[in-house]
């Protein structure tokens, strides 16, 4: 698949997740899993969401579908109108007299284009090829370009007590290679480093 076909694909296949749980709500609140605000349910944005911004994943309401109908906020001329960027390409169309409707929930790894994304698979494949058991992909983020900030995480989420991920930061372009990512690993710790427990808060009895 291309980047706009997965990405599609995901919306669908974690929205279908909030549907079988019968979350109907149209209030924000309805969609959160905890209470830390930053775990969500894949829902579209509700009554009370914020307006969207430039960056936001946006379903275009009442025009007949093309191919802007789902895509990225590149620009807010008004509250009717967005510049909106198709997924997985440059292309940019000005939408207006529109509602936009924020898609909401999905986690950032999912959501990685073009060589963002190519360099994910990469970092996995590393992760596979160095076959440490303890030492799990924990995710990439993308500070600045051409900088990525591998996450590395311990099997289970930590062996008999919850253990603290570390990561690391590495300069990459499209050329990077698996090999030179499984050495930047080991060189930060991969296979050798100690995890950190998770300080647990002191509980006071009353």
């Amino acid at each position: 698949m291309n980047d706009k076909e997965r990405i599609l694909m995901t919306i669908l296949d974690n929205l279908s997740l909030t549907q079988t749980l019968a979350l109907h709500g149209y209030d924000e609140a309805k969609f959160r899993k905890d209470d830390t605000g930053n775990d969500e349910y894949v829902h579209f944005g509700g009554y009370n969401d914020r307006p969207v911004q430039k960056g936001d994943l946006v379903l275009c309401c009442t025009t007949n579908v093309h191919d802007w109908k789902i895509g990225w906020v590149h620009e807010v001329t008004s509250n009717d109108t967005c510049v909106i960027r198709e997924i997985g390409s440059n292309r940019l169309c000005n939408v207006s007299n529109e509602r936009f409707t924020r898609i909401v929930g999905l986690n950032k790894s999912l959501l990685l284009e073009g060589d963002e994304y190519i360099f994910q698979q990469k970092v996995m494949r590393a992760f596979r090829k160095g076959d440490e058991y303890l030492y799990r992909f924990g995710g990439v983020e993308f500070p600045e370009d051409g900088v990525a900030e591998i996450w590395i995480r311990e099997v289970f989420g930590g062996i008999g007590k919850p253990s603290q991920p570390f990561s690391f930061a590495m300069k990459w372009n499209k050329r990077t290679s698996v090999k030179r990512i499984l050495k930047t690993m080991r060189e930060n710790g991969y296979g050798t480093r100690k995890f950190e427990p998770v300080e647990q808060p002191v509980q006071i009895e009353k």
